[in-house]
């Protein structure tokens, strides 16, 4: 399929459904409906999200976020002094990631642009920082590419992506597309959008990757760090999850998403 087409996809879907915002009753663009998103982000989704990240250590930094949504991270990047730009290829991303940061006074440069081709000078930035988006960025290798050029000489690219070989996507192939026969009604790349939309048309690109595929991707870069983590919304679906699984089981769950988490993070030092 065209890579425009995807792109378009994704403005699409996340026009008509900005990211986690089936968790907010209040209004959208309004305070509280920021602060819904960012309990459900950091209490619930990824408790170990503002812990491993730590966004107070890149205070006076320039950092650029690849990818803003909502501004949910953004806004942390703010509160910690980060001198801050952000680019989303969705102009209502921008435009509640904006609103976002007014709502607390804080301002960034906040951009409408495409993470393959990213509008800034070589060695601009100290920090590059996405979360979650460069899976549904059609190429993503020339994204990555991007962000080595925009690095300073040993800047710092804090990258997630979704892991294949994670619990979370062993159990959606062997229970969604073998055991329930989902193979017989869609394809592996068709059941890997719905991990995504909520009920919209768009169906967005996704992708998973290894660690092996994920250093052959940051070959440009003089150090790398891969680890992942998971997350709860993953791994209790069901009422049963979250009744008898995790707390009987939570602990085991904790341990084997240090290997098998559904988040592949990488660090990676230019």
């Amino acid at each position: 399929m065209n890579n425009n087409i995807y792109k378009q996809r994704a403005i699409e879907q996340w026009t008509k459904h900005p990211i986690s915002a089936h968790v907010a009753k209040n209004p959208e663009g309004s305070k509280e409906f920021f602060n819904e998103i960012a309990d459900f982000r950091y209490k619930i989704e990824c408790p170990w999200l503002r812990p491993t990240f730590k966004f107070e250590q890149y205070q006076d930094k320039k950092v650029l976020e690849v990818g803003v949504g909502d501004g949910i991270d953004h806004l942390e990047l703010a509160k910690a002094g980060a001198i801050l730009s952000g680019i989303d290829i969705t102009p209502k991303s921008i435009e509640l990631t904006k609103k976002n940061l007014e709502l607390h006074g804080y301002k960034s440069n906040l951009l409408v642009a495409d993470a393959e081709n990213l509008p800034f000078e070589d060695n601009s930035f100290d920090v590059v920082y996405s979360f979650g988006v460069l899976l549904s960025v059609p190429n993503t290798q020339k994204a990555i590419d991007e962000i080595c050029r925009v690095l300073k000489p040993s800047g710092k690219a804090i990258i997630s992506l979704y892991h294949k070989y994670s619990l979370f996507w062993i159990s959606v192939i062997l229970f969604d597309m073998i055991i329930k026969g989902g193979f017989l009604r869609k394809t592996v790349q068709e059941r890997l959008s719905e991990i995504e939309y909520r009920g919209g048309e768009a169906k967005p690109l996704v992708k998973v990757y290894t660690r092996r595929q994920v250093r052959k991707m940051f070959h440009k870069f003089s150090k790398i760090r891969i680890y992942t983590r998971h997350s709860d919304t993953v791994f209790t679906r069901s009422k049963i999850d979250k009744i008898i699984i995790k707390p009987l089981f939570g602990w085991l769950l904790e341990l084997l998403s240090k290997r098998w988490g559904w988040y592949l993070i990488i660090e990676a030092e230019k």
